[in-house]
């Protein structure tokens, strides 16, 4: 089977217009930090940045020429037509799901996911809590997604209803009775962290992270252990944290 990483992302979030291309380190932006670790943690794989055809997105088709991945362009609000046809455009049968406004993401779990498929295959594969809910349901922004293009096509089969072809995944986790279904067991940091948000959708997430990335890279040793003390060590930023979850709930 052919493996790829696929990156969902547009300029047209309503909450944060243009947010993944916002000077966000330095001169990095979140999308050029995603694609520059992605790459990294998974040099073996073929990169995918699926992208809306609207002309506002023309800049992203170019950032993804630029770092040398490939770039697919579809319907901006059918996103799962978009992601079954970047995977048939380049022959890939399984793939991470990335989201873009995450730049906390840790690619080196991807490997993970991969391995696990090796071993059980699944329809879905993701991190997930104790009571199981899977990590893209939370606020963590720390993980990925695995899935196939032959699950989502079977997806596209059962329905069309907007919230399922906007989101692409969800009709899978919430119908195991069609799919099957693996959530991997949280790192025991983690397990019951309702009260962490490192995903990025307002301008008050983009504040807030863009200071508690500078300190991450430049004062640890990259680990979601010195992340989670960093952000105990600091209790206004879990005070942040906790409002911008209250007014941004999943």
């Amino acid at each position: 089977m052919k493996d790829g990483i696929i990156i969902q992302a547009r300029t047209g979030s309503t909450r944060l217009h243009n947010k993944i291309l916002l000077p966000f380190y330095g001169e990095q932006r979140i999308i050029d930090i995603l694609i520059g670790n992605i790459k990294k943690a998974c040099p073996d794989k073929i990169i995918v940045l699926a992208t809306t055809n609207r002309s506002q997105d023309d800049v992203l088709a170019d950032i993804a020429r630029q770092a040398g991945i490939l770039c697919f362009r579809g319907d901006e609000d059918n996103v799962l037509s978009r992601f079954i046809r970047a995977a048939e455009v380049f022959g890939i049968d399984r793939f991470i799901r990335v989201c873009s406004d995450n730049p906390f993401l840790q690619a080196d779990s991807f490997k993970l996911f991969f391995t696990e498929h090796d071993i059980c295959p699944a329809d879905y594969i993701a991190y997930g809590f104790a009571d199981g809910r899977p990590t893209i349901k939370s606020h963590l922004g720390l993980f990925a997604e695995f899935t196939t293009v032959n699950a989502l096509r079977r997806v596209a089969c059962f329905t069309q209803e907007k919230l399922y072809i906007e989101h692409v995944t969800i009709y899978l986790y919430t119908h195991p009775e069609k799919f099957s279904i693996r959530l991997l067991p949280l790192p025991n940091d983690l397990e019951g962290r309702y009260d962490l948000r490192f995903t990025l959708d307002t301008i008050e997430d983009f504040t807030l992270l863009q200071t508690l990335y500078a300190t991450y890279r430049e004062k640890t040793d990259g680990s979601i252990e010195a992340l989670l003390k960093l952000v105990e060590s600091n209790p206004e930023y879990r005070v942040k944290m906790l409002e911008n979850i209250a007014h941004n709930e999943k």
